[in-house]
């Protein structure tokens, strides 16, 4: 392995799944150049090496809600993929031992360092962490079921009483228009660029379904800000309900 691997694109390969932090399969096994079979049949052979908080298998629910975020659009049509903790990936380094795979896991674990490092060196991050947890694995099936439900309902023919097309109107355009925020002043200019490359309708779907801690429920972000943070948009704001603190994370695809 001549060149390291950049720390930038093995951070874009680790996902937080259950509240976890972790690797796919197939992702090492292009990172340490071997083949994700020849990589399982290893951990395979040696599985006592591998409990649960160190690696678990995806279900069928979650290969299919991450092949939403994954760039890798086949990993939906897999039987098994399995997950792999920091200390998961530094146990690899006993079952693969070849130079590259040496190379690259040093690489991911100063990754894992940096990130966690960026976590404690930032306060409101900190705070936050709980909060994210809860509402990473749920944000991408919301915003899906959402559009989903939104196609659905534009696709189905209009009736023709005044009283019922004012009234959709009403919901569906001006209340939209009323609540889509202003990013002027409020977001850093590189956040405000990522924000406004995002369609209307799914902005508005995005800051009507945060998770207010403090509710226990879905809400809406009011007083919104926005700022890049370890290469994510992080929008932040006031829950519409109660007025408590609420966040929204949006990956940078």
């Amino acid at each position: 392995m001549t060149t390291l691997v950049p720390i930038e694109l093995i951070a874009s390969k680790i996902y937080l799944i259950r509240g976890i932090k972790v690797m796919l399969d197939r992702d090492l096994a292009e990172l340490y150049d071997v083949e994700t079979r020849v990589l399982n049949q290893s951990v395979s052979r040696n599985i006592e090496r591998f409990p649960e908080d160190f690696m678990f298998s995806l279900t069928r629910e979650e290969i299919m809600r991450i092949s939403q975020i994954v760039t890798s659009s086949e990993i939906k049509f897999s039987k098994s993929v399995r997950c792999f903790t920091e200390q998961g990936v530094a146990m690899l380094s006993s079952v693969l031992r070849s130079k590259r795979a040496i190379q690259a896991n040093i690489q991911i674990m100063r990754t894992f360092t940096k990130l966690r490092e960026a976590l404690l060196d930032n306060k409101d991050l900190r705070k936050e962490l709980e909060e994210l947890k809860q509402l990473t694995e749920e944000r991408f099936r919301i915003v899906f079921e959402t559009l989903d439900q939104l196609l659905t309902i534009e696709s189905k023919p209009k009736k023709k009483i005044g009283y019922t097309v004012k009234e959709k109107q009403k919901i569906y355009g001006k209340s939209v228009k009323k609540k889509k925020p202003s990013t002027d002043g409020s977001f850093t200019p590189k956040a405000k660029k990522i924000w406004e490359a995002i369609p209307g309708i799914i902005q508005f779907k995005i800051l009507n379904n945060v998770w207010c801690v403090h509710c226990r429920k879905e809400s809406s972000i009011g007083n919104l800000t926005g700022k890049i943070e370890s290469g994510m948009l992080v929008l932040r704001g006031s829950c519409t309900k109660c007025g408590g603190d609420v966040a929204r994370v949006i990956e940078n695809e």
